[in-house]
């Protein structure tokens, strides 16, 4: 059977569909007025006229130092079972990178169900996205009555532009992709079965937080609530929007969020009764390695080069010799220099999600840097990421 790695075809939802409920064990049914996929955004593979594997490729702005990288997040990775085993899944990858390179992700970030298989295309796992449960009558500090609040429809417009807001200002957090989130919204309102509800408050005349949650069962209480999004123009927002949740209190005992445990922590003084509840890796990878360097935020305390070998693979574009140069918040990183430091795009993805150097060298990484050279890296490399929303 010869396959051909090519964009989808429109006319073959239904079938991309079917292979989604397979791969991944769903029970939606297809849905044939749900916003369309751009078909460049989706690389397939054929088998003839049949459909037999997809990689989806969503349009993201990662936040990394401040500034917004352009990043494809990878989702609906599908390979139908009778296909299996032939390598489907890595040339419709490499196919993605390469397009996501000519439209400017020069990133790429996913959730892995098997992490062995996007690490053998360049991903490394960088972080978790994790959720905890907190209890109503723990959530202290700002009062509910700080905004004035209104309810919408679930996935209403303010909400996402409140999210990419907070975005912008949190390393790993991305800009949502509107065709994502408007495939996301319509999903959430076909479930009539589900409680859901959504508010936006204001400030000033002007909309400063969001909550979006969905009742879910409890052991303790009527329900407990399971939020699904919390954005705010600042910390005084979050926390009203998290004292909004808290009002629940008398059917509700707990409240299950992304949000990541710094966030929390000034609202939730006795953080040590919120327990995570479930957890996920992710994986980030640098499509574009010197383009990944010059769009990120750099400390501007932090000067200095170092030499690298960069070992791509997959990409052979971004292998070779080159000099990290990074100077008052920029960074270039230019062909040339020893190549003293080895390093692999598996590196280069954990260094530039904060991962210490020390680790990494503690791991037989980095063998040849310098004690200057890792000081460079370690003090260059900062960052502390998270991801609040599932894709």
């Amino acid at each position: 059977m010869e396959l051909t790695i090519e964009s989808f075809r429109p006319g073959d939802e239904e079938r991309r569909h079917a292979l989604g409920r397979q791969a991944f064990g769903a029970t939606n049914a297809f849905d044939p007025d749900a916003p369309p996929i751009d078909p460049e955004r989706a690389v397939c593979a054929y088998a003839g006229d049949v459909l037999m594997g997809t990689v989806i490729t969503l349009d993201f702005a990662m936040t990394w130092g401040g500034r917004p990288v352009g990043c494809g997040g990878v989702s609906g990775v599908v390979v139908a079972p009778e296909i299996r085993g032939r390598g489907a899944a890595r040339r419709m990858l490499a196919e993605s990178f390469d397009r996501m390179a000519e439209r400017g992700e020069v990133i790429s970030a996913l959730y892995p169900t098997t992490a062995s298989l996007y690490r053998s295309m360049g991903y490394e796992v960088v972080g978790w996205f994790e959720q905890r449960r907190v209890p109503l009558g723990a959530v202290a500090g700002v009062s509910a009555e700080a905004l004035t609040w209104r309810q919408v429809e679930p996935g209403d417009d303010a909400i996402l532009a409140l999210h990419d807001d907070m975005a912008a200002r949190h390393d790993g957090w991305f800009r949502a992709d509107p065709g994502w989130w408007a495939f996301r919204t319509r999903r959430a309102r076909q479930e009539p079965a589900v409680n859901r509800f959504a508010y936006v408050g204001s400030r000033g005349g002007a909309d400063a937080a969001a909550v979006q949650f969905r009742y879910s069962s409890s052991e303790t209480a009527l329900y407990d609530l399971d939020v699904e999004a919390v954005a705010g123009l600042d910390g005084d927002a979050v926390g009203a929007a998290l004292a909004f949740l808290a009002g629940h209190g008398t059917t509700a005992a707990t409240f299950q969020t992304a949000l990541p445990a710094a966030m929390l922590a000034p609202h939730v003084p006795q953080l040590q009764q919120a327990k995570v509840s479930s957890d996920w890796p992710w994986m980030l990878r640098l499509v574009d390695v010197p383009g990944a360097i010059q769009a990120r935020g750099w400390p501007r305390s932090v000067s200095g080069r170092v030499d690298l070998d960069v070992v791509d693979p997959v990409r052979p574009a971004n292998s070779g010799a080159h000099v990290l140069e990074i100077d008052g918040g920029d960074a270039e990183l230019v062909r040339g220099g020893s190549g003293r430091t080895t390093v692999t795009v598996q590196d280069l993805a954990m260094l530039y999600s904060g991962c210490s150097v020390h680790a990494l060298r503690d791991a037989g990484r980095l063998v040849e840097a310098g004690a200057d050279d890792l000081d460079l890296l370690a003090a260059a490399f900062v960052s502390r990421p998270t991801i609040p929303l599932f894709f």
